[in-house]
């Protein structure tokens, strides 16, 4: 059922559950899990700055070893990881064509009504425009 499972991680503690469930229901179906870590430009850390500016080479963050290291524990070794610099939501949805994934799962953190209804919230876009089946952990 799920052969090629994404999931976006951002290091919050329902990214974390996301991975988790990604990993029970890899195991269950003998799916692939492609973890993505999207780095906006307000939330990036230097160092992985000036690894892009370097031309992205050994290019890691500590939110992607974090969620590649939970995978392994759970005895899943993710079949890809990346680390983007962009937009979440357009970022998340090129590795959900790249690997062809039947199934995206993300953390959904709440930005809340007011918030959410101005910026909107990259697991609204997702569940709006993915082609795929989609699961939001809270």
């Amino acid at each position: 059922m799920f052969q090629s499972i994404v999931v976006a991680v951002d290091g919050s503690d329902a990214a974390t559950r996301g991975v988790d469930a990604a990993c029970k229901l890899s195991e269950a179906f003998g799916g692939e899990v492609h973890l993505i870590h999207a780095l906006e430009n307000k939330a990036v850390d230097k160092s992985d700055h000036e690894k892009l500016a370097s031309g992205g080479s050994g290019l890691t963050s500590d939110v992607i070893k974090s969620a590649m290291a939970r995978a392994q524990s759970a005895g899943i070794t993710p079949s890809s990881a990346t680390v983007a610099e962009g937009d979440a939501f357009d970022e998340i949805m090129m590795i959900v064509d790249l690997y062809s994934a039947d199934l995206v799962i993300t953390g959904r953190r709440g930005l809340g009504t007011f918030s959410g209804m101005f910026a909107g919230s990259t697991s609204q876009q997702i569940a709006k425009h993915a082609s795929c089946a989609f699961l939001s952990i809270k």
